[in-house]
């Protein structure tokens, strides 16, 4: 549906600048966006690419084992009936959203998903699927390197005042959303 509306819209606009005759300003305006949008990829892309070598450096450190027994009573709270194994990819999906790399997440997400699936005794999500999605929505975001990235992209040099705001956000949303989501959950469950 967004692909027909973006589509609809976009041929309406070129149609509209024929009738006005600023065709030369929608295509001043094209190849402008091209090229912004080329050098936000690239900034994004270099970003991402490191922080993913950093997570693959870290996960044959001690490093993961330290957040692993910060992460773990949480994670063990949340996550009662999951095995072992879906853990260790959740402890690692949280740690690259909690330094902002949530792209470099998705991987250990995926993986985590799919070892809990295997748990599944029915066609519906289980509650701690539910609760994994929702953690993942709304990850506590320490270093929020992407949007820092963007930022930087744009020539912002003050990005380091966009830490503190975005951390006590995440925080707090995330502490109340999971919450609830494990209230609500845990209720329907009994249902």
């Amino acid at each position: 549906m967004i692909n027909k509306l973006w589509a609809g819209m976009l041929i309406v606009s070129i149609i509209f600048g024929v009738f006005v005759g600023r065709m030369d300003e929608i295509n001043s305006a094209i190849f402008l966006s091209f090229e912004n949008t080329t050098e936000m990829i690239i900034s994004i892309t270099s970003i991402m690419c490191f922080w993913c070598g950093v997570i693959k450096i870290v996960k044959n450190t001690k490093i993961l084992g330290f957040f692993d027994k910060i992460l773990r009573p949480f994670i063990n709270y949340f996550y009662k009936k999951t095995s072992q194994n879906s853990k260790d990819f959740i402890v690692i999906n949280v740690f690259s959203n909690m330094i902002g790399i949530g792209n470099a997440a998705t991987p250990a997400g995926i993986e985590a998903m799919k070892e809990m699936d295997k748990e599944l005794k029915s066609e519906k999500m289980s509650p701690e699927m539910n609760l994994f999605i929702l953690m993942n929505t709304l990850s506590v975001q320490i270093i929020p390197t992407t949007v820092m990235s963007i930022m930087i992209s744009y020539g912002n040099v003050n990005v380091g005042k966009i830490i503190m705001p975005i951390l006590l956000t995440s925080i707090i949303t995330f502490t109340v959303v999971m919450f609830l989501g494990k209230c609500i959950l845990s209720e329907e469950e009994e249902i």
